[in-house]
């Protein structure tokens, strides 16, 4: 399995070497809209109160994209999400916390299809934005924060032409993500804690598919001149 993912992964590297079919006419927008899900559970019993984390989310998506040439779309999107994470003590389920958060963003994408056969695309997208999120943090509201960040990331995906003007994406976890933070989260008596962060990440291993997402796309033909 992990030899098919690595497989798959270096496609996406090099679909940006070779030319690609028609996919859309130039001079074509395309609207986009998108699903993505992630869900994480972490019991730690080292300890002698055991404890369960869990946490889970969505995000929805929208974007507008101009068909430059064949095979390639540049546009721009906005996105919003929400989140809830849960602290569960089974030994001591008064002390049992939730929390929960939200996020808005808006950026600049380029994306890029190479045909494999059949009505199916395997697509490489490269995409820069900004995004504002809210954290109300198990424990109380004497540990919510905010934060901003700036990023740049690339992923692939794969797409399927169900009609020449609708199409379905399945949109895999990030290759590799860089950007910039800055959190400020409220701390006991009346303190904030402030955090600036430069990060580069990978979704690269084991995990890779955990966090995936779906969308649809709709062409909008160009006018006739």
């Amino acid at each position: 399995m992990n030899r098919k993912k690595m497989m798959l992964l270096g496609s996406g590297f090099l679909l940006f070497s070779f030319a690609s079919t028609a996919q859309f006419q130039q001079g074509e927008k395309v609207l986009g809209a998108g699903f993505s899900a992630q869900s994480l559970s972490n019991e730690n019993n080292s300890f002698s109160i055991p404890q369960k984390t869990t946490s889970s989310g969505f995000n929805l998506s929208a974007e507008l994209g101009f068909v430059s040439r064949a095979n390639q779309l540049n546009g721009f999107f906005i996105n919003g999400g929400y989140g809830v994470t849960k602290n569960e003590y089974p030994t001591q389920p008064s002390t049992n916390s939730k929390g929960d958060n939200y996020n808005m963003g808006a950026g600049f994408f380029t994306r890029r299809y190479k045909a494999l056969g059949k009505q199916f695309y395997l697509f490489g997208e490269g995409r820069a934005g900004v995004n504002f999120a809210r954290q109300n943090q198990p424990g109380g509201s004497l540990y919510d924060g905010k934060s901003y960040n700036i990023s740049v990331g690339l992923f692939p995906g794969l797409s399927y032409r169900v009609t020449n003007r609708f199409l379905l994406d399945l949109r895999l976890a990030d290759l590799i993500s860089l950007g910039y933070s800055h959190q400020e989260t409220n701390i006991p008596n009346n303190q904030k804690n402030k955090q600036n962060n430069f990060y580069l990440n990978s979704s690269l291993g084991l995990g890779y598919l955990r966090d995936i997402g779906i969308g649809a796309r709709w062409v909008i033909a160009a006018k006739k001149k």
